[in-house]
């Protein structure tokens, strides 16, 4: 039975009840609150006035309970800002409809002509009906609060992302209910429109089609969970930290701080790089030392720089990687490959800085210099190269480069004949975290 119908049955109850309080009325004996104005009786316009005193005392009432009740459910803080805003606005298009409510409930008592119950009664209805809706989007902010509160305490941080959700879901089912409420208020058939959609049903469906493929983006982020609130993620070239995720798109703030926002269906095909996913953040660096520096200031260097990586709280102990690397132009480069467990880019950078002061240190400590871009010029006579080039070439016996290559493999047997690599094949090198003489392997480029 539709509310409009309730309100006729109620109305046809009470209209017996009508002449009771008119008699009653002509019984006091006072003439003039029968006489009329504007075609009503004195005292209809005075219980009018009446009953519009109470349905503004019942609106105070109900919201100083409202808010009390709240305020007990809710535990609140003075210090919440947000809390306090909601408990202010909530409470009141509750007291609007009581205070609608009652007016609709009493004055048709009064008897009053049927011209102005034929106009009171729709005002009425849509006043307390637009009052519910109010209350609607009041109360589901109020729900969002108390489902964020309980989202900050869990640890599962896909809470974060159901919690706009929903209080957006709400919304949505509190304006679909209230205009067919509303509707029925102001006795608009509803049945006519739906089956005048079906006409354009086709460009209705072509219309919603990327509202549809967003819908379903939001719930794939749902399920499927490629990122959280708070990530640091590169999607379709955009790059930044997830704010927000709504039914129709997703909020990304850039690090120009600026908002970014792209349709959830984007999320279905395009690919989602969550750098906050990452267990581990990669650092690859060349140190460029001088070409004067003796190979066993270069081996105690490399070992200094393990044993750095061995004590640093923030390093990866189970791999890492510290060797000379490369003969450059005006250098020898020693790679360091190593990997921070820091929660966040800051930590990272802080432990950077202070792992790059230890190696500065740690040079100075071995006397190892580090190189810089260098170029030296020669000054030469060509006429005099020339000539001594041609001596050179003169005075060489034949057989030389046979000699030569003899003498060169001569000085290597030398300084090798002690080396360990030399009594077998050395293994593979697997990972220990011990020094370069480890057994070895382990990964490549991470």
């Amino acid at each position: 039975m539709s509310a409009v119908m309730l309100q006729q049955t109620f109305f046809i109850a009470i209209t017996a009840k009508n002449d009771l309080i008119s008699n009653w009325i002509e019984s006091l004996s006072v003439p003039w609150l029968s006489d009329e104005l504007v075609g009503m009786e004195y005292w209809r316009w005075g219980a009018i006035v009446a009953i519009i005193a109470i349905g503004f005392a019942i609106d105070l009432i109900i919201r100083s309970i409202l808010r009390g009740v709240l305020r007990s459910i809710t535990h609140s803080d003075s210090k919440d800002t947000e809390l306090i805003r909601i408990l202010k606005l909530v409470p009141r298009p509750a007291g609007v409809a009581a205070g609608g409510f009652v007016w609709l409930l009493l004055l048709p008592l009064l008897g009053l002509p049927e011209f102005a119950i034929s106009f009171i009664e729709p005002i009425l209805n849509v006043y307390i009906t637009l009052a519910a809706i109010w209350f609607g989007f009041r109360g589901t902010d109020l729900i969002a609060w108390l489902a964020a509160q309980k989202a900050k305490q869990s640890s599962n941080k896909l809470d974060d992302l159901l919690v706009p959700l929903l209080r957006k879901t709400l919304k949505a089912v509190v304006i679909v209910y209230g205009v067919i409420y509303l509707a029925d208020s102001m006795e608009i058939q509803l049945a006519p429109l739906i089956a005048g959609l079906g006409i354009g049903g086709l460009g209705f469906a072509f219309a919603a089609k990327d509202t549809l493929e967003n819908f379903f983006g939001s719930i794939t982020v749902i399920l499927d969970r490629p990122f959280e609130i708070g990530d640091w993620v590169i999607i379709d070239g955009v790059e930044g930290t997830v704010e927000s995720v709504g039914m129709r798109s997703t909020r990304i703030r850039t690090f120009y701080n600026s908002i970014v926002t792209i349709p959830n269906s984007v999320l279905i095909t395009s690919k989602c790089n969550n750098y906050s996913k990452r267990e581990y953040r990669r650092w690859k660096q060349m140190v460029s030392i001088g070409y004067s520096t003796p190979p066993e200031k270069i081996a105690a260097f490399c070992e200094g720089i393990r044993e750095l990586l061995r004590l640093h709280p923030y390093t990866r102990k189970d791999y890492y990687q510290v060797w000379l690397n490369e003969f450059s132009g005006s250098s020898l480069d020693v790679l360091v490959y190593v990997f921070w467990s820091t929660p966040d880019w800051p930590t990272e950078l802080r432990e950077r800085h202070r792992f790059m002061l230890d190696i500065i240190r740690l040079a100075g400590e071995l006397g190892v210099e580090f190189a810089f871009p260098t170029r030296t010029i020669y000054m030469r006579n060509e006429d005099k190269w020339q000539e001594g080039a041609s001596a050179i070439a003169a005075k060489r016996p034949e057989g030389w480069m046979a000699a030569a290559e003899s003498e060169g493999r001569g000085v290597v047997e030398e300084f090798t004949a002690d080396d360990d690599w030399r009594s077998g094949h050395p293994p593979p090198y697997i990972f220990e975290g011990a020094r370069d003489g480890g057994s070895g392997g382990g990964e490549g480029e991470g």
